[in-house]
Protein backbone atom coordinates (compact mmCIF):
# COMPACT_ATOMS: atom_id res chain seq x y z
CA UNK A 1 0.00 0.00 0.00
CA UNK A 2 0.83 3.29 -0.71
CA UNK A 3 1.68 6.02 1.53
CA UNK A 4 0.70 9.52 1.92
CA UNK A 5 3.49 11.81 2.82
CA UNK A 6 1.42 13.72 5.87
CA UNK A 7 -0.81 10.74 6.49
CA UNK A 8 -2.79 11.64 10.02
CA UNK A 9 -1.03 14.79 11.14
CA UNK A 10 -4.06 16.86 9.73
CA UNK A 11 -6.76 14.71 11.11
CA UNK A 12 -5.44 14.73 14.45
CA UNK A 13 -5.16 18.90 14.48
CA UNK A 14 -8.49 19.55 12.42
CA UNK A 15 -6.36 20.30 9.39
CA UNK A 16 -4.34 22.86 11.09
CA UNK A 17 -0.75 23.14 11.65
CA UNK A 18 0.81 20.95 14.53
CA UNK A 19 0.64 22.33 17.80
CA UNK A 20 4.89 21.97 18.34
CA UNK A 21 6.96 24.18 15.51
CA UNK A 22 10.44 23.62 14.81
CA UNK A 23 11.61 24.83 18.28
CA UNK A 24 9.90 21.33 19.63
CA UNK A 25 9.96 18.88 16.63
CA UNK A 26 10.50 15.64 18.45
CA UNK A 27 7.07 16.02 21.01
CA UNK A 28 4.98 17.42 18.62
CA UNK A 29 5.97 14.83 15.69
CA UNK A 30 5.34 12.00 18.39
CA UNK A 31 1.91 13.36 19.05
CA UNK A 32 1.06 13.41 15.95
CA UNK A 33 1.99 9.62 15.56
CA UNK A 34 0.30 8.72 18.27
CA UNK A 35 -2.77 10.39 17.04
CA UNK A 36 -2.30 8.17 13.51
CA UNK A 37 -2.62 4.97 16.01
CA UNK A 38 -5.48 5.92 17.92
CA UNK A 39 -7.27 6.83 14.14
CA UNK A 40 -6.60 3.41 13.55
CA UNK A 41 -8.42 1.86 16.22
CA UNK A 42 -11.80 3.39 15.02
CA UNK A 43 -11.40 2.15 11.46
CA UNK A 44 -14.27 -0.39 9.84
CA UNK A 45 -11.88 -2.20 7.33
CA UNK A 46 -9.78 -4.55 9.70
CA UNK A 47 -7.20 -5.12 6.63
CA UNK A 48 -6.39 -1.25 6.23
CA UNK A 49 -6.50 -0.57 10.53
CA UNK A 50 -4.03 -3.24 10.53
CA UNK A 51 -2.13 -1.12 7.88
CA UNK A 52 -2.74 2.00 9.69
CA UNK A 53 -1.87 0.60 13.23
CA UNK A 54 1.82 -0.57 11.79
CA UNK A 55 2.75 2.68 10.12
CA UNK A 56 1.82 4.65 12.96
CA UNK A 57 3.82 2.20 14.85
CA UNK A 58 6.89 2.08 12.96
CA UNK A 59 7.01 6.25 13.00
CA UNK A 60 6.58 5.97 16.36
CA UNK A 61 9.81 3.58 16.48
CA UNK A 62 11.59 5.62 14.23
CA UNK A 63 11.11 9.31 16.16
CA UNK A 64 12.08 7.40 19.19
CA UNK A 65 15.16 6.81 18.13
CA UNK A 66 16.45 9.86 18.20
CA UNK A 67 16.52 10.18 22.10
CA UNK A 68 19.84 9.21 22.45
CA UNK A 69 21.61 8.48 25.81
CA UNK A 70 23.59 11.33 27.19
CA UNK A 71 24.31 13.59 30.51
CA UNK A 72 20.87 15.31 30.41
CA UNK A 73 18.86 12.56 28.46
CA UNK A 74 19.91 8.85 30.28
CA UNK A 75 16.36 8.64 32.01
CA UNK A 76 14.06 9.56 28.95
CA UNK A 77 16.69 7.38 26.74
CA UNK A 78 15.85 4.19 28.56
CA UNK A 79 11.84 4.99 28.39
CA UNK A 80 12.14 5.40 25.10
CA UNK A 81 14.40 2.19 24.01
CA UNK A 82 11.34 0.32 26.67
CA UNK A 83 8.55 1.66 24.83
CA UNK A 84 10.18 1.47 21.21
CA UNK A 85 10.21 -2.60 22.20
CA UNK A 86 6.90 -1.98 23.75
CA UNK A 87 5.69 -0.90 20.17
CA UNK A 88 7.45 -3.51 17.99
CA UNK A 89 6.01 -6.52 20.51
CA UNK A 90 2.28 -5.04 19.61
CA UNK A 91 3.18 -4.79 16.00
CA UNK A 92 4.39 -8.27 15.64
CA UNK A 93 1.17 -9.64 16.72
CA UNK A 94 -0.25 -8.26 14.18
CA UNK A 95 2.33 -9.70 11.02
CA UNK A 96 0.08 -12.83 10.06
CA UNK A 97 -2.28 -10.37 8.63
CA UNK A 98 -0.32 -8.63 7.13
CA UNK A 99 1.55 -11.01 5.77
CA UNK A 100 -1.35 -12.55 3.76
CA UNK A 101 -1.83 -8.83 2.66
CA UNK A 102 1.87 -9.23 1.07
CA UNK A 103 1.56 -11.84 -0.95
CA UNK A 104 -1.65 -10.87 -2.19
CA UNK A 105 -0.32 -7.20 -3.22
CA UNK A 106 2.46 -9.03 -4.86
CA UNK A 107 0.17 -10.97 -6.77
CA UNK A 108 -1.61 -8.06 -7.51
CA UNK A 109 1.48 -6.02 -8.24
CA UNK A 110 2.98 -8.72 -10.93
CA UNK A 111 -0.35 -8.98 -12.54
CA UNK A 112 -0.30 -5.15 -13.16
CA UNK A 113 3.30 -5.72 -14.62
CA UNK A 114 1.89 -7.96 -17.03
CA UNK A 115 4.59 -10.45 -15.62
CA UNK A 116 1.75 -13.12 -14.91
CA UNK A 117 -1.65 -13.72 -16.64
CA UNK A 118 -5.01 -13.31 -14.53
CA UNK A 119 -5.13 -16.46 -14.85
CA UNK A 120 -1.55 -17.58 -13.19
CA UNK A 121 -2.45 -14.85 -10.71
CA UNK A 122 -6.07 -16.53 -9.55
CA UNK A 123 -4.36 -20.50 -9.63
CA UNK A 124 -1.31 -18.74 -7.13
CA UNK A 125 -4.07 -16.76 -5.27
CA UNK A 126 -6.31 -19.49 -4.38
CA UNK A 127 -2.85 -21.59 -2.85
CA UNK A 128 -0.84 -18.64 -1.70
CA UNK A 129 -3.65 -16.36 -0.30
CA UNK A 130 -6.42 -17.99 2.10
CA UNK A 131 -9.77 -16.67 3.11
CA UNK A 132 -9.31 -14.87 6.19
CA UNK A 133 -9.36 -16.05 9.00
CA UNK A 134 -10.99 -15.14 12.31
CA UNK A 135 -8.39 -13.50 13.41
CA UNK A 136 -7.19 -11.92 10.47
CA UNK A 137 -11.08 -10.43 10.13
CA UNK A 138 -10.90 -9.31 13.70
CA UNK A 139 -8.47 -6.49 12.71
CA UNK A 140 -7.07 -4.88 16.21
CA UNK A 141 -10.28 -6.07 18.17
CA UNK A 142 -7.95 -8.71 19.95
CA UNK A 143 -5.56 -6.72 20.94
CA UNK A 144 -7.27 -3.56 21.30
CA UNK A 145 -6.18 -3.25 25.09
CA UNK A 146 -2.46 -3.73 24.63
CA UNK A 147 -2.77 -1.44 21.90
CA UNK A 148 -4.81 1.74 23.76
CA UNK A 149 -2.43 1.44 26.28
CA UNK A 150 0.94 1.36 23.92
CA UNK A 151 -0.80 4.82 22.36
CA UNK A 152 -1.16 5.99 25.71
CA UNK A 153 2.39 5.60 27.10
CA UNK A 154 3.00 7.35 23.73
CA UNK A 155 1.01 9.69 23.95
CA UNK A 156 2.99 10.46 27.53
CA UNK A 157 6.06 10.13 26.11
CA UNK A 158 5.48 13.27 23.58
CA UNK A 159 4.77 15.02 26.77
CA UNK A 160 7.53 14.03 29.07
CA UNK A 161 10.12 14.51 25.35
CA UNK A 162 8.80 17.97 24.37
CA UNK A 163 11.55 20.56 24.64
CA UNK A 164 14.46 17.99 26.35
CA UNK A 165 16.30 16.94 22.97
CA UNK A 166 18.16 20.22 21.63
CA UNK A 167 18.76 21.03 17.71
CA UNK A 168 22.18 20.20 18.17
CA UNK A 169 21.15 16.19 19.87
CA UNK A 170 18.67 15.56 17.28
CA UNK A 171 20.58 15.94 14.36
CA UNK A 172 23.49 13.93 15.60
CA UNK A 173 20.98 11.22 16.06
CA UNK A 174 19.49 11.98 13.05
CA UNK A 175 22.38 11.71 11.25
CA UNK A 176 23.77 8.58 12.78
CA UNK A 177 21.26 6.82 11.21
CA UNK A 178 20.85 9.03 8.23
CA UNK A 179 24.95 7.22 8.09
CA UNK A 180 23.39 3.80 8.56
CA UNK A 181 20.95 4.06 5.85
CA UNK A 182 23.53 5.43 3.44
CA UNK A 183 25.91 2.34 4.52
CA UNK A 184 23.87 -0.51 4.26
CA UNK A 185 22.35 0.97 0.89
CA UNK A 186 26.17 1.10 -0.29
CA UNK A 187 26.98 -2.82 1.15
CA UNK A 188 23.22 -3.82 -0.24
CA UNK A 189 23.40 -7.29 -1.83
CA UNK A 190 20.17 -7.34 -4.09
CA UNK A 191 20.06 -11.05 -4.35
CA UNK A 192 19.62 -11.72 -0.66
CA UNK A 193 15.85 -10.82 0.64
CA UNK A 194 17.77 -9.90 4.19
CA UNK A 195 20.01 -8.12 3.36
CA UNK A 196 17.28 -5.70 0.87
CA UNK A 197 15.37 -5.76 4.18
CA UNK A 198 17.96 -4.20 6.64
CA UNK A 199 18.00 -1.74 4.23
CA UNK A 200 14.61 -1.11 3.83
CA UNK A 201 14.22 -0.71 7.79
CA UNK A 202 16.79 1.92 7.49
CA UNK A 203 15.19 3.89 4.91
CA UNK A 204 11.88 3.93 6.76
CA UNK A 205 13.49 5.06 10.08
CA UNK A 206 15.06 8.03 7.62
CA UNK A 207 12.05 8.88 5.92
CA UNK A 208 10.22 9.34 9.04
CA UNK A 209 12.52 11.47 11.30
CA UNK A 210 13.38 13.63 8.00
CA UNK A 211 9.61 14.72 8.27
CA UNK A 212 11.00 16.98 11.20
CA UNK A 213 12.57 19.07 8.40
CA UNK A 214 9.15 19.37 7.00
CA UNK A 215 8.17 21.02 9.96
CA UNK A 216 11.36 23.41 9.83
CA UNK A 217 11.39 24.32 6.51
CA UNK A 218 7.86 22.74 4.86
CA UNK A 219 9.03 23.15 1.17
CA UNK A 220 12.22 21.34 1.19
CA UNK A 221 10.53 18.86 3.46
CA UNK A 222 7.80 17.73 1.77
CA UNK A 223 9.69 17.01 -1.46
CA UNK A 224 12.53 15.16 0.16
CA UNK A 225 9.54 13.11 2.11
CA UNK A 226 8.04 12.30 -1.29
CA UNK A 227 11.32 10.98 -3.12
CA UNK A 228 12.47 8.92 0.55
CA UNK A 229 8.72 7.47 0.29
CA UNK A 230 9.49 6.18 -3.12
CA UNK A 231 12.48 4.73 -2.34
CA UNK A 232 10.46 2.71 0.84
CA UNK A 233 7.42 1.56 -1.92
CA UNK A 234 10.26 0.50 -3.65
CA UNK A 235 11.70 -1.43 -1.29
CA UNK A 236 8.61 -2.97 0.20
CA UNK A 237 7.36 -4.00 -2.87
CA UNK A 238 10.58 -6.47 -3.09
CA UNK A 239 9.58 -7.19 0.59
CA UNK A 240 6.14 -8.28 -0.27
CA UNK A 241 7.95 -10.55 -3.39
CA UNK A 242 10.18 -12.38 -0.77
CA UNK A 243 7.25 -13.31 1.48
CA UNK A 244 5.26 -14.60 -1.47
CA UNK A 245 8.74 -16.38 -2.81
CA UNK A 246 8.90 -17.71 0.88
CA UNK A 247 5.77 -19.69 0.72
CA UNK A 248 6.18 -21.72 -2.34
CA UNK A 249 6.75 -24.95 -1.80
CA UNK A 250 10.66 -26.32 -2.53
CA UNK A 251 10.22 -28.30 -5.85
CA UNK A 252 11.90 -30.88 -4.66
CA UNK A 253 9.52 -31.22 -1.26
CA UNK A 254 6.57 -31.27 -3.54
CA UNK A 255 6.04 -33.89 -6.58
CA UNK A 256 5.25 -32.48 -8.94
CA UNK A 257 5.23 -28.73 -9.00
CA UNK A 258 1.74 -26.53 -9.59
CA UNK A 259 2.01 -26.05 -13.19
CA UNK A 260 2.02 -21.98 -12.33
CA UNK A 261 5.15 -22.55 -9.47
CA UNK A 262 7.72 -21.69 -12.07
CA UNK A 263 6.80 -18.80 -14.28
CA UNK A 264 5.43 -17.25 -10.79
CA UNK A 265 9.10 -17.77 -9.18
CA UNK A 266 10.52 -16.57 -12.46
CA UNK A 267 8.38 -13.16 -12.46
CA UNK A 268 9.00 -12.98 -9.35
CA UNK A 269 12.57 -12.75 -8.81
CA UNK A 270 12.84 -10.83 -11.99
CA UNK A 271 10.68 -7.91 -10.92
CA UNK A 272 12.57 -7.96 -7.69
CA UNK A 273 15.94 -7.59 -9.30
CA UNK A 274 14.42 -4.47 -11.77
CA UNK A 275 12.72 -2.76 -8.23
CA UNK A 276 16.34 -3.14 -6.64
CA UNK A 277 18.50 -1.47 -10.06
CA UNK A 278 15.52 1.13 -9.58
CA UNK A 279 15.75 1.79 -5.81
CA UNK A 280 19.65 1.87 -5.47
CA UNK A 281 19.58 4.57 -8.31
CA UNK A 282 17.45 6.53 -6.36
CA UNK A 283 19.19 5.74 -3.05
CA UNK A 284 21.92 7.29 -4.59
CA UNK A 285 20.61 10.61 -5.18
CA UNK A 286 19.36 10.84 -1.62
CA UNK A 287 22.04 9.49 0.00
CA UNK A 288 25.05 10.80 -1.93
CA UNK A 289 26.02 13.83 1.07
CA UNK A 290 28.57 12.50 2.91
CA UNK A 291 27.07 12.49 6.80
CA UNK A 292 29.41 15.67 7.71
CA UNK A 293 27.18 17.57 4.90
CA UNK A 294 24.21 16.12 5.66
CA UNK A 295 24.21 17.26 9.27
CA UNK A 296 25.32 21.04 8.17
CA UNK A 297 22.56 21.09 5.72
CA UNK A 298 20.02 20.39 8.04
CA UNK A 299 21.67 22.59 10.88
CA UNK A 300 21.01 25.35 8.07
CA UNK A 301 17.23 24.18 7.74
CA UNK A 302 16.89 24.23 11.65
CA UNK A 303 18.10 27.77 11.81
CA UNK A 304 15.10 30.33 12.41
CA UNK A 305 14.68 33.18 9.67
CA UNK A 306 12.91 36.18 10.68
CA UNK A 307 10.68 37.11 8.58
CA UNK A 308 11.68 40.88 9.21
CA UNK A 309 14.70 40.81 7.15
Amino acid sequence: MLESVHGGSAATNGGKSPPHGPADPLGGAILDAAGEARAALVLDDPVKAVHELRKAFKRLRALLRLVRRGTSTRGAAAEARALRARLSEAARRLSGARDSAARREALDDLAAKELITPALRKAAARALVPRASKAQQAGLAPHRGELEEAILASEGAAGRLAGLMGTAELLRAMTGDYAKARKLGRAVDPGHAESVHELRKAVVVHRYQMALVTRAWPAVGEVWEVELQRLRDKLGKFQDLAVLLDQLTPPEERMPAPDWQAPLTEAARARQLKLTRSALRLHARLFAETPKAFRRRLAAYFAPVSDRE
